[in-house]
């Protein structure tokens, strides 16, 4: 049976050389070994997807292999073709760079197909690698010129709505193609000069625009597949907590509200460069840096939780992250403190308001709690900062019981005990209190 077609299948593909170069580099199309170290873009573990599988799934176009043929996102194929003719013209209309990137996906094919972990069998894969390639350097590069000018853009796919979506849907872990393919279409384009006469940065720093994701040098010296693992980068950096503890796997970590009664102070991380991993408690400050919470939040933290359980689970550092977080707000009464103090922000630039029918608070706090279901036991990273808030919070209660039950015992000597004979008159109110301090105590072990 032949095989059905793409959402491409009735585009004529364009008629670029597509000639193999005799002369290019073996190693460019050598069948490399399927494996751990080779698979990049992988596909979501059934029992991470079940969580939510809307979250792992992209909505509006497909990108790569393995969405490919989903009947709900081909009307976006369009799109596609109508973007190359675009990138097209900056070219004067000339083909050879177009040409010459055809034959680089041929020659690469291989290679390509040795960075996903699933087994692709795809009739047309030169020519999906080829249009989503130009659909995405065209799209970066028109939202670049749109940001340059400062100026409204005809092109409907930059709108808010629109543009959120597609953010969302290009930074999903399924729905990727390889770094080096972009870079190798992209490199004429390099310092290329735009109508506005703006010079247009190397591709690594126009995909951080793309993604509102800030600039760090560090990103340079860091192995970069693609933009899920991009994503991971800015969330991380090179602030990798350390993994090395001896204390076991955490079964409780008292809560924000709990803590703050003890009087640890919930303090955002000042430093703006400060990464998602750089929670510090010093004395009795927590800080914790500033994690933005928008309607794409859910969806970048599940793809970059699932890409660590299946490409670096021994530095799953977002998924330890979220197991913290998980702990400090179990409820929604939790998550107004985070949010009084800024640790939890409501402000998403360009991703779009949270739109709910209930409280933002208890909205919060049920996306975190569902980030963990199907994931593995995360390194233990936060554990030793877990154990010292347990035993400062145990101390504090400890404190609290202890000047209560000196508070009350002064009560009952000054005004039931007196003297014997009114002592004796008074037993009712002395057994009253001795429940309130049994219940204070009871309470305290409880915990």
């Amino acid at each position: 049976m032949a095989p059905k077609k793409g959402q491409l299948g009735k585009i004529n593909a364009p008629s670029f050389e597509t000639k193999k170069d005799e002369a290019s580099n073996d190693s460019e199309v050598e069948d490399l070994e399927r494996g751990p170290d080779q698979g990049f873009i992988y596909e979501v573990p059934r029992n991470i997807r079940q969580a939510n599988p809307k979250a792992y799934t992209p909505l509006s176009i497909s990108i790569g292999p393995l969405h490919y043929r989903k009947t709900n996102l081909a009307s976006m194929a369009k799109y596609k073709v109508g973007y190359q003719v675009k990138f097209l013209q900056r070219n004067s209309g000339s083909k050879e760079p177009l040409e010459s990137f055809w034959s680089f996906i041929e020659r690469n094919e291989k290679k390509i197909l040795n960075y996903y972990e699933a087994l692709i069998d795809e009739d047309e894969f030169v020519k999906m690698i080829f249009y989503d390639a130009l659909f995405i350097v065209e799209l970066f590069l028109r939202n670049y010129e749109k940001e340059v000018k400062n100026s409204d853009v005809k092109d409907f796919l930059l709108k808010e709505t629109w543009s959120a979506g597609l953010r969302r849907d290009l930074i999903l872990v399924e729905n990727q193609i390889p770094m080096f393919v972009l870079e190798e279409l992209y490199k004429p384009y390099e310092n290329h000069k735009l109508a506005s006469d703006a010079s247009v940065p190397y591709f690594l720093k126009l995909t951080c625009s793309y993604f509102d994701i800030p600039w760090d040098p560090q990103f340079e010296h860091i192995e970069i597949p693609h933009f899920t693992a991009l994503q991971r980068c800015h969330m991380t950096k090179t602030q990798n907590p350390s993994s090395e503890t001896k204390i076991p796997t955490l079964k409780k970590v008292y809560s924000a509200t709990s803590l703050q009664e003890v009087g640890v102070e919930l303090i955002v991380e000042p430093n703006q460069t400060a990464c998602l991993l750089d929670i510090k408690f010093e004395g009795k400050k927590l800080k914790i840096p500033k994690l933005t919470v928008h309607s794409n939040t859910e969806a970048y933290l599940r793809n970059v939780m699932a890409f660590e359980m299946c490409h670096c689970p021994d530095e799953a550092y977002v998924c330890a992250y979220i197991e913290l977080m998980n702990y400090l707000i179990p409820t929604a009464q939790d998550v107004k403190p985070l949010i009084e103090k800024g640790i939890l922000s409501k402000e998403g630039k360009h991703e779009g308001r949270l739109v709910t029918t209930i409280s933002t608070d208890i909205m919060v706090q049920r996306t975190i709690k569902k980030l963990m279901q199907g994931i593995g036991e995360p390194p233990p990273c936060y554990r030793e900062t877990a154990n010292q808030l347990n035993q400062l919070y145990k101390e504090g209660r400890k404190r609290k019981v202890t000047l209560f039950i000196k508070k009350n015992y002064g009560i009952l000597k000054r005004v039931y005990f007196p003297n014997l004979w009114r002592g004796t008159g008074t037993d009712a109110a002395f057994m009253v209190v001795i429940f309130t301090i049994i219940q204070t105590v009871l309470a305290f072990v409880k915990d």
